[in-house]
């Protein structure tokens, strides 16, 4: 991720007011809103501990480019790009815009809530080397722009810690209903409320150069990302790469778990991907994340709290799944394990990811 880069998105993302002040009555049809349901829970590794639920809501929509706010953002993108290249002297040329490469772009909204909890049900606090109780619910807003072989957003999340995002009555009516599991009886200790602003930067490339696997339907890629989040929700920097084989390989992939800044939306754009009336693929990927900041970890910034914890600099993860797609739904599950977290935790974290992902109908 370059300076030049997250200029480009924050220049696109603070036009977008302008350009849609900007539409014409002849302007082209807009396209559906694809819908994704996420949920995270580590009931799928046979625990309840640590990052223990998350789920979401997400809405993405695709930007006609011949609509007026696409033609706005396709010029200041190219615009800013060619600003930075020439300022640089040619140096960051590689992640240029060339002027035949074809763009398009999208925009998502999305709500989520994330929970944290120790293993001990019935500790009113978090014992040692366990995680302290924490949840997160926020909205986010974001803004793609894609070609062919790679992919970039800028995300904005506001949301509030503590009661205020109401975790432990959601977490409590689930354990009553659906799972029939204790009730965590310590959300009175848990990181405080606090109003949270965060902007996130992800960018996503597809390998080049791989040889051609393509046989009998069976095809194999992948791609490699790097992003930046900053705010005082978490501020971190991760790179990653992730592998694909399947049967008819659909060019689109949604990372099927709950992740701020890290949008699930058609990642390359591909006409013929809902042409195609079933593919089935296997993915693994790897991601190394440095943590400066992580409120459930290290508290609020704007007020004092002990979380008797201190998050660890680094984190590591391996990530494999499956997924299915016939012809407008997909359907993605996924299993991530996750190095310690924090100073003095005694175990690994493991949880599953379930995606779907369709076409509403809803323009």
């Amino acid at each position: 991720m370059t300076l030049k880069t997250l200029a480009i998105y924050t220049l696109a993302f603070f036009s977008m007011n302008n350009a849609s002040g900007q539409e014409s009555l002849d302007m082209p049809e807009p396209s559906d809103w694809q819908v994704l349901l996420q949920l995270d829970n580590d009931l799928f590794s046979g625990s309840d501990r640590d990052y223990t639920n998350g789920v979401r809501i997400g809405f993405v929509q695709e930007i006609p480019l011949e609509s007026s706010e696409g033609q706005t953002m396709n010029r200041r993108v190219r615009e800013g790009s060619n600003q930075f290249t020439k300022k640089l002297q040619g140096k960051l040329g590689m992640f240029g815009i060339k002027p035949d490469t074809e763009l398009s772009f999208a925009r998502g909204f999305g709500m989520n809530q994330l929970m944290f909890t120790p293993e001990d049900p019935l500790a009113l606090r978090a014992p040692d080397g366990e995680r302290p109780y924490a949840s997160w619910l926020g909205l986010e807003y974001s803004l793609h722009y894609k070609t062919d072989y790679y992919a970039n957003s800028i995300t904005l999340s506001v949301g509030t810690t503590g009661e205020s995002s109401l975790a432990q009555p959601t977490q409590n009516w689930v354990h009553r209903n659906i799972s029939h599991s204790p009730l965590f009886q310590g959300w009175d200790s848990q990181v405080p409320s606090e109003l949270t602003l965060n902007l996130h930067f992800d960018h996503k490339q597809r390998f080049r150069g791989l040889p051609n696997l393509t046989r009998g339907g069976l095809k194999f890629d992948g791609y490699y990302e790097g992003g930046i989040a900053a705010g005082n929700f978490r501020s971190d920097a991760y790179v990653g790469a992730l592998a694909r084989i399947g049967y008819r390989l659909p060019s689109s992939f949604s990372m099927p778990r709950v992740q701020l800044g890290n949008y699930g939306h058609q990642l390359f754009p591909d006409k013929n991907d809902y042409g195609r009336k079933f593919s089935a693929y296997a993915f693994a990927g790897v991601r190394a994340t440095g943590v400066l900041h992580d409120i459930t970890l290290d508290g609020p910034v704007f007020r004092k709290f002990d979380t008797s914890v201190e998050s660890k600099p680094l984190v590591g993860e391996l990530l494999v799944g499956w997924g299915l797609r016939y012809r407008k739904v997909d359907l993605v599950f996924s299993q991530t394990i996750r190095s310690d977290e924090f100073t003095g935790q005694t175990a690994n974290q493991q949880f599953g990811s379930f995606m779907l992902r369709f076409q509403s109908g809803i323009r």
